[in-house]
């Protein structure tokens, strides 16, 4: 089953990386043009800057998902490093643990926000959308993702400390001398 579900989270990853590589070159692209259109044709695109904000944000939130499937994120370990084995299994564990219950409660949280967002629309792109869009869903969408994450690792990790063999990030292709 973990494998399954690891599997799929390598799939939202790709996906995820996806996404952000489009929109990263949605903003070069979208730049470039501001640039030739200012001070080559003396006619600047005014929507230009608030797009390439909002895809920024877009982005940032898909590598914080992406950085918790490859367990990228800073981790503060000298602690556990003086535990054996199972210890730093259960530390991981309990780590795990915890940010799957940070991300449940933002998960819950966030539709206040969602609804409170909507009354608020974009300001100087063609179409007027609801900054919600831009703010609280992708929030949302990430605080989604590194939830399924945890799941994984909260299951790896009971594995890990049954078994004795180390957690590895979702990411890339498993050694099987690495661990989970």
């Amino acid at each position: 089953m973990l494998a399954v579900w690891r599997r799929g989270l390598l799939w939202l990853e790709k996906i995820e990386m996806a996404v952000a590589i489009v929109l990263f070159a949605s903003i070069v692209v979208a730049i470039f043009c501001q640039v030739v259109s200012r001070y080559g044709f003396n006619w600047p695109l005014v929507w230009v800057e608030e797009a390439s904000i909002y895809a920024f944000i877009w982005i940032v939130f898909l590598g914080a998902a992406i950085g918790a499937k490859r367990l990228s994120h800073i981790r503060i370990e000298a602690l556990s490093l003086a535990f054996p084995a199972r210890g730093q299994a259960f530390l991981r564990l309990l780590g795990a643990a915890v940010m799957l219950f940070v991300t449940v409660y933002l998960i819950i949280r966030l539709p206040a926000v969602l609804r409170i967002e909507m009354r608020s629309v974009t300001v100087s792109l063609p179409v007027q959308l609801p900054r919600m869009w831009f703010y609280s869903v992708p929030l949302l969408y990430a605080c989604i993702s590194m939830a399924l994450t945890q799941v994984y690792f909260v299951a790896a990790g009971a594995v890990s400390l049954r078994t004795g063999v180390a957690v590895t990030g979702i990411g890339g292709q498993p050694d099987p001398k690495e661990g989970i």
